[in-house]
């Protein structure tokens, strides 16, 4: 019985050691990629300028060029917006870029 009670206790330090060191190569979640430009790397304040749509009870921002994003905002009346080409600052969750500031 001991010696089962001292490789279980081996093998248990075994695993807790091995966590503990951790890995010193970022993993894909945490990576940066150097390739995509910092606005569209989605954290911290994004500036983008588009005109505002809204279909479904949802608003969009749509750029030359690119699909419709989707939009929110807790601060900002979107509605006033609608048709018009607006440049827009606020933060992404997610795939939504939640509107602080438009200009």
């Amino acid at each position: 019985m001991k010696k089962l009670s001292y490789f279980l206790i081996l093998l248990v330090s075994g695993f807790i050691f091995t966590g503990c060191l951790g890995s010193s190569t970022p993993t894909e979640s945490t990576a940066v990629d150097n390739n995509v430009p910092a606005a569209d790397q989605k954290s911290g304040n994004t500036t983008k300028t588009g005109t505002i749509s809204s279909a479904g009870g949802k608003y969009f921002l749509s750029e030359p060029g690119q699909p419709p994003r989707e939009i929110e905002s807790y601060s900002i009346s979107l509605s006033e917006y609608v048709g018009k080409t607006v440049t827009v600052t606020g933060q992404y969750s997610g795939d939504t870029l939640f509107v602080g500031k438009i200009q």
